[in-house]
């Protein structure tokens, strides 16, 4: 347990670095009427990861297979391998995320012109951990923000939300599921990215 509260806790202060939220005037409210995304998703080097005690080696094929200590190293490279090859992007979940929930909201119309107001995404931290120490399944850990500035580049808004270990509103999946199964990583990954960017938007 002392395990997982650590790493917790890392998960926390790794994430802990979004920029203070900036809100709206109604003076930008009026005069933003849409927003483009960036294409240019900033993310970490490498996702977080936490497994199962003894499943730390075992898990994302070959090079997870063959991991020895620091084992937490050597898994968070496993997984980035596997995702990568796998072709899933974080980067690519959470802009699609994050265009539904503005359309969705109706709060702004999304445009492909980025000359006017543009929303930059920012990941802090993503990655799978269990949730507990006594449990063998994993959910996603996920830390979002979003910034709009116009075309000078001054902020006009911005928010943050994340999910981590604690109190994750994703359902687990067994590790051994997950193990080979880069469609199950991709849709806890989307669901995590549909949760923060519904968050977030709400704050817009």
């Amino acid at each position: 347990m002392r395990t997982v509260l650590c790493g917790a806790l890392l998960a926390a202060l790794l994430a802990g670095c979004a920029p203070a939220p900036v809100r709206m005037s109604e003076a930008d409210r009026s005069a933003v009427k849409a927003v483009a995304l960036s294409k240019d998703v900033a993310k970490p080097p490498e996702p977080f990861y936490l497994g199962p005690g003894g499943a730390v080696g075992l898990m994302f094929g070959a090079l997870g297979a063959a991991a020895t200590e620091p084992g937490r190293q050597n898994a968070r490279a496993a997984l980035q391998e596997f995702v990568e090859k796998n072709g899933v992007s974080i980067e690519r979940i959470v802009r699609e995320e994050v265009d539904a929930a503005l359309r969705a909201s109706g709060k702004l119309a999304v445009s492909e012109d980025a000359s006017g107001a543009t929303i930059r995404i920012t990941i802090a931290q993503y990655g799978l951990s269990i949730p507990n120490g006594f449990s063998s399944n994993l959910v996603p850990v996920l830390t979002v923000t979003c910034q709009m500035v116009d075309a000078a580049g001054k902020v006009l808004w911005s928010a943050s939300d994340r999910i981590g270990t604690l109190g994750n509103p994703v359902e687990g999946v067994p590790a051994e599921q997950m193990r080979g199964d880069p469609k199950a990583i991709e849709a806890a990954w989307r669901a995590a990215a549909r949760h923060v960017s519904a968050n977030i938007v709400k704050d817009l």
